[in-house]
């Protein structure tokens, strides 16, 4: 019997999806042995060569045809909004849109930010200084965690003691059938509580006739494998059946662009760069402490900052209370420490990490190890 997997993928005859025709013929020219794999891919709407076609785009041609895009969108739908984290790709679109709105003569859309209180001081400021330089103090609104039993709100510690165990999007084995530590290979259950439960509950509770019925996020198919496959399985524009109590359209419109159309975008428009990058020598906004991601240790070791070295050292004890507790396996402590270790005999490490970074780090190991 065939596999259904239609629930994996879009509609390729959804007039949003946007297919680029050319780039499709080109796909179909080529010799077999060369498109084979793609073709046995049966969830794919969109083949990876036509991904890397769309991003090999020059810069200026990506844009206008994203701006069209964006545009398209917002004449086909009443309600929708942005979600951002201020982060580089998040104010790129929040850009775009605006100036598409600009041109159509429309107000802004709404813009969500989840708050998760784990966030560097630079971070805020940004958020406030672009509010107040794009003049939309009426158009955001900030959530915050959700309380917890003591009426306190949750935090990336607190979730953490809650579960037992240091969030992490990998699975994490020991023995012949228990997983301990990490979240069984599904979204980290702090992404859950901290990013999403507070402005998911704010979007069901909303009465029927209020409901937003489209979705704008920054999202980029380079940034992971998972994206790169999500958006090869629904393309940029896709419905969202199971987000929140009612069906709405979720759209990426950065999904081709790479790090050099965000760059350029930057330049080109003048916009100011959140400033949490370059002090804490980040390549990717996010939770400031957050463990999940593949080499955490190395990006919290190197922060030129003492704020990240004070998180990986709690992360650290964190995880040694867990391990002590039996919810999480000691193979896990035993890789972030093989990670650092590595990390400190690397040429890259010369060149980031102080004679101070280096001894202190040092000591963190010899401390956990």
């Amino acid at each position: 019997m065939t596999k259904d997997y239609s629930y994996l993928r879009g509609d390729p005859n959804d007039p949003f999806v946007n297919i680029d025709s050319n780039i499709r013929k080109k796909f179909n020219e080529l010799p077999m042995e060369k498109k084979e794999k793609s073709l046995k891919a049966k969830t794919f709407i969109i083949y990876p060569f036509e991904l890397f076609e769309q991003q090999k785009k020059p810069f200026e041609q990506k844009e206008q045809e994203t701006l069209e895009f964006i545009e398209n969108h917002l004449k086909a739908f009443k309600k929708p909004y942005i979600a951002t984290s201020f982060g580089s790709d998040s104010v790129v679109l929040m850009h775009l849109v605006m100036t598409c709105c600009k041109k159509m003569g429309i107000s802004y859309p709404d813009m969500f930010l989840n708050d998760t209180l784990n966030t560097f001081k630079e971070e805020k400021q940004y958020w406030a200084d672009m509010v107040k330089l794009w003049g939309l103090e009426k158009h955001i609104k900030f959530f915050k965690p959700p309380l917890d039993d003591r009426g306190n709100h949750f935090t990336v510690w607190s979730v953490a003691k809650k579960v037992g165990h240091l969030p992490s999007f990998r699975v994490i084995a020991g023995g012949k059938t228990k997983i301990l530590g990490g979240s069984s290979g599904q979204t980290p259950e702090c992404c859950n509580i901290l990013k999403k439960a507070t402005m998911k509950n704010h979007l069901k509770s909303m009465p029927k006739e209020d409901r937003y019925d489209l979705q704008f996020v920054g999202t980029r198919a380079q940034e992971s494998r998972v994206r790169a496959n999500s958006l090869l399985q629904k393309c940029r524009s896709y419905i969202l059946k199971t987000f929140v109590n009612y069906h709405m359209r979720a759209c990426t419109p950065l999904s081709y662009w790479t790090k050099q159309d965000i760059n350029a975008y930057y330049e080109k428009h003048q916009i100011p760069m959140n400033p949490a990058y370059k002090a804490h020598a980040m390549q990717r906004m996010g939770c400031a402490s957050c463990p999940a991601h593949k080499n955490w240790e190395i990006r919290l070791a190197k922060d030129p900052t003492n704020e990240g070295f004070g998180m990986l050292k709690q992360n650290f004890k964190l995880m040694q209370e867990f391990i002590n507790n039996g919810t999480e396996l000691p193979e896990r402590m035993e890789k972030s420490i093989k990670t650092l270790e590595k990390y400190l005999k690397s040429e890259k490490s010369q060149q980031e990490l102080n004679s101070e970074q280096r001894a202190r780090l040092e000591q963190l190991i010899l401390e956990f190890k």
